[in-house]
């Protein structure tokens, strides 16, 4: 064979491969159309039973197709191929724990970067500040919502703050899209309820009160300023600023307004505000950090009587108001025995509500005391650090929390199933486990506690990152 002859030979196995690799892809691409089609035919009886328009429902669907890229969504193999296992079946872990990685479940100390929750404080306090001096109209509808709905100011302006940076914050997603992708293709135990929130996005597109192409979110569906789920929107939307329209995409007075009454729905109202930072007595005076959790509401009174809990004094107290002794909280401490510590009420599982993390609704209760403390040259940190990075400190993954649960649990001290979420009943497993072995508790893992327990580390995530809204 010349040597021409063996250049034409290998072009056209080239140009064959290549093209066989365009006809897969060009399978795959129809196949998923037919089958996100036909979903498509399934789904809208039941939108048209909820009131959404058969001209609006064709007009969104014509041409759509499911984001497959999207966090969160598993689009099907092509024809031909199996389907794969879960991922939690070549993992060697239980289903509970096949999910998306948040960071609201993940490393606390993570969650609360110094200098971005600064930025939001000092921001939030220039609005605050701008709306006083020069937008009487826009401050006064803020001050009439704190007053109708009785959910503080600082409070909404937290979950602002936290859910889009005061509105800075890019929403990549068109809501409808994002959406119907994971009604369609999401995991399989949250498709209903996707599918709710589908149908009552497209509803507020057929009712006029977004247009399709503005209908920006999150990768989850969440919308507007305080990033609201289109359920909510049917039920709690309101009119802030009096103009006829419940707008809460760029009207401040109807997002706060919406979010307040979501709050006050939910059950917001217990007097102390959403809770206090505390100090707890050192492990070596004999205080006990599985004492964690909402399985512990006790009085207030009997946590800073006989228990030694101290409210953080100093200008931080401005934020919150004081607990009354009588009233029932629990002891929060995301960084174990060493991190900051927190008393918090009622409200602050309202909070939890609207997402249901306890970093989450912590880090509103940070704005809200940092707003009424924070000064230009000082800010108003937490009163102890949270637990050090370093050479042991342990991996947080929804992975390797759940093999840590799997440890803790096949030594007896977990209850409940292993579900990749760090909480207070991880963290006071491993305070009961380390009291078993004799060593005083600090109710936060390491590297060598995750090996002690059997631990296999991964450093690979089944699933992609959340993009939340903001960093």
């Amino acid at each position: 064979m010349t040597e021409a002859v063996a250049y034409r030979t290998v072009f056209v196995l080239l140009a064959a491969l290549f093209l066989a690799a365009l006809s897969v892809s060009s399978v795959r691409a129809e196949s998923e159309t037919e089958r996100f089609q036909a979903w498509v035919h399934g789904l809208k009886p039941a939108a048209v039973e909820a009131g959404v328009s058969e001209a609006t429902f064709d007009r969104i669907f014509a041409g759509l197709a499911p984001d497959c890229g999207q966090t969160g969504v598993f689009c099907g193999p092509p024809p031909g191929e199996a389907t794969l296992p879960p991922d939690t079946e070549h993992t060697g872990l239980p289903k509970s724990c096949d999910k998306v990685p948040q960071k609201e479940f993940l490393e606390p100390a993570g969650y609360f970067p110094e200098d971005y929750i600064r930025r939001l404080v000092r921001k939030g306090q220039a609005l605050l500040q701008d709306f006083q001096t020069n937008k009487a109209e826009t401050y006064n509808h803020i001050q009439r919502i704190e007053a109708t709905y009785g959910v503080p100011v600082p409070i909404l302006f937290g979950l602002w703050a936290r859910e889009t940076a005061f509105g800075d914050a890019s929403l990549g997603h068109n809501a409808i899209v994002a959406l119907a992708s994971l009604a369609y293709a999401g995991q399989e135990q949250r498709r209903p309820w996707m599918r709710r929130q589908l149908i009552a996005a497209l509803k507020m597109v057929d009712d006029g009160d977004i247009s399709f192409e503005a209908f920006r979110s999150s990768w989850a569906g969440a919308t507007g300023l305080t990033q609201i789920m289109p359920e909510e929107y049917l039920a709690f939307a309101m009119d802030g600023d009096g103009d006829g329209r419940k707008d809460i995409w760029t009207s401040v007075p109807d997002a706060l307004a919406t979010t307040a009454n979501i709050l006050k729905q939910q059950g917001w109202g217990a007097p102390g505000g959403w809770g206090r930072q505390v100090r707890v007595p050192a492990t070596s005076e004999g205080f006990d950090c599985t004492l964690e959790g909402r399985a512990n509401i006790l009085p207030a009174g009997r946590w800073t009587g006989q228990l030694g809990v101290t409210p953080v004094g100093g200008p931080g107290e401005a934020g919150s108001p004081p607990l009354d002794p009588d009233q029932p909280v629990w002891l929060l401490m995301p960084g174990g025995s060493a991190g900051p510590a927190f008393l918090v009420t009622e409200n602050f599982d309202v909070l939890r509500d609207y997402n249901p993390s306890d970093l989450y609704a912590l880090f509103i209760g940070t704005i809200n005391d940092r707003l009424g403390c924070d000064t230009e040259s000082a800010p108003c940190t937490f009163a102890a650090p949270w637990p050090p990075g370093g050479a042991d400190a342990f991996p947080f993954s929804v992975e390797n929390i759940c093999r840590l649960q799997m440890g803790l649990k096949q030594r007896g001290v977990l209850n409940g199933e292993a579900d990749g979420l760090f909480g207070p009943q991880t963290r006071t497993a491993i305070g009961r486990y380390q009291k078993a072995q004799g060593r005083p508790p600090t109710c936060y893992p390491t590297r060598q506690l995750f090996d002690e327990l059997g631990g296999n580390l991964r450093t690979e995530a089944m699933h992609k990152d959340d993009k939340a809204a903001t960093p």
